[in-house]
């Protein structure tokens, strides 16, 4: 059986700063989405900030600009890894020192949560080095194909060949190749309980 909320304020020893790492598809944002309610269940704010917001910024713009209809939802994947690698080309470090710059501005006290980590060498080196606890969400190919075949996205990128995403070192692993959301919840509310604050 599932604790109880109010028995969750006073067994949760989470950390403070989370990292999802997993190919697209996997689910890490439906277990942001599912971290973030364990957490205002139990009274607990927390805050999701992503590595990519400049690169999505820069999608939309570019979309916009050129007057080609897009969806506010639709990733343009291959777009998005081409402005990554010219923005690392120019300043390897600008995507992570734009997120710490989001970071400082977080309430005390809120659970931040990030789901798009994608660089090995860069970017995880820093958020480990402010603090964050990392998990690897897995996911079985076929089933993330499949979710990926319903998505609207414009183009997609085969995250196992671009990214070396096995070289980030993980704290914890989560197996998400089930469908429905019963185990996503009940690996969160382990993730409150058990892991160790950063």
């Amino acid at each position: 059986m599932l604790p109880a909320a109010e028995d969750l304020v006073r067994s949760m020893r989470f950390p403070p700063r989370i990292c999802l790492v997993g190919e697209t598809g996997s689910g890490k944002s439906t277990t942001a989405a599912m971290l973030s309610q364990v957490l205002a269940d139990a009274g607990h704010a927390s805050q999701v900030i992503g590595l990519a917001a400049l690169l999505q910024d820069l999608q939309n713009a570019l979309y916009r600009e050129i007057a080609e209809p897009k969806t506010p939802d639709q990733q343009d994947q291959q777009l998005m890894v081409d402005l990554a690698s010219n923005i690392r080309r120019i300043r390897p470090t600008a995507l992570v020192e734009r997120f710490e710059k989001s970071l400082a501005s977080v309430p005390a006290g809120t659970v931040v949560i990030n789901a798009d980590l994608r660089d090995h060498a860069v970017d995880s080196v820093r958020l480990r080095e402010l603090g964050f606890f990392f998990v690897r969400v897995r996911c079985e190919r076929a089933v993330r194909q499949r979710r990926l075949g319903a998505r609207d996205d414009l183009s997609v990128v085969d995250d196992e060949r671009v990214f070396a995403l096995e070289k980030i070192r993980c704290d914890v692993e989560f197996d998400n190749s089930r469908s429905g959301l019963r185990h996503v919840r009940e690996f969160c509310l382990s993730l409150m309980t058990d892991a160790a604050c950063c």
